[in-house]
């Protein structure tokens, strides 16, 4: 091969890399711009917890706040992203539940929890503008844990029944068939005890069908756009009610397909 010849694959080659190398930057430019967007909404949760915490003088919430704070410019400083460098932020958010509102109750305010519990009412009853348009684009879902697996489904119209046996593969509600999730040999067969009974989450599809989910305890409802689940949705083969699994907070939850086998 002549020295002309081999200088033109040499050029060829650069520029093929220029172009790769410059695909690689705008994809590179449109993730950090993305990500910065993302680091701009923490920070500012962040400062209104932090900022609701020293207003309603709760030390018990402002020590875990100020704990989420170090550990999130911890991981900023370090530019870690590995599932190590989250943990921590995980294991504080975990600790704040709704249980623990009470703590934002101090000795002025326990008199007048009548007149809050009323005021949340009303606030439930008729969402503010700025909460619509946070879930606008969104699709909800319900979570659930059964047997120490996490598990989502699409949040619709549904009744809560107890103390069914599990794990049946479908039951009768006025005289329909109701399949059930998971259905046997999910941990038990229907061959188990009857004793072993748990709550069923039955969800009205439409006007003519329903499906039944075993469940062991409700969770908090998601509220997250499509875009976002196609990014951190994982596919999984091993079911074909499950469409796949996203990590959340350190937890992977299970997507279930609805309406369908």
């Amino acid at each position: 091969m002549s020295i002309k010849s081999k200088k033109i694959l040499a050029s060829d080659d650069f520029f093929t890399e220029k172009v790769r190398l410059e695909a690689e930057f705008i994809d590179f430019e449109k993730k950090i711009l993305e990500a910065n967007e993302h680091l701009v909404n923490i920070e500012e949760s962040l400062q209104k917890m932090l900022a609701l915490s020293e207003e309603n003088q709760t030390v018990y919430f402002l020590q875990r706040v100020k704990k989420l704070h170090v550990a999130f410019h911890t991981l900023r400083h370090h530019k870690g992203y590995n599932k190590e460098d989250f943990d921590p932020i995980y294991h504080v958010l975990n600790k704040i539940v709704n249980e623990d509102k009470i703590e934002f109750l101090d000795s002025a305010l326990k008199n007048r929890i009548a007149k809050v519990a009323r005021t949340l009412s009303v606030s439930e009853d008729k969402p503010s503008r700025s909460k619509q348009e946070d879930l606008s684009g969104k699709d909800v879902f319900t979570s659930f844990v059964l047997e120490g697996t996490h598990f989502l489904v699409p949040k619709l119209p549904h009744r809560i029944l107890k103390n069914i046996p599990a794990f049946k593969s479908k039951m009768m509600i006025k005289k329909k068939v109701v399949p059930l999730f998971p259905g046997p040999g999910f941990v038990l067969s229907e061959d188990s005890p009857k004793e072993n009974k748990k709550k069923v989450l039955v969800l009205k599809l439409d006007s003519t069908r329903e499906e039944g989910f075993y469940f062991d305890r409700l969770e908090e409802d998601w509220a997250i756009s499509k875009e976002s689940i196609l990014s951190l949705l994982k596919e999984e083969k091993t079911n074909g009610k499950i469409m796949g699994k996203i990590r959340r907070k350190g937890i992977h939850y299970h997507l279930i397909r609805v309406g369908g086998k």
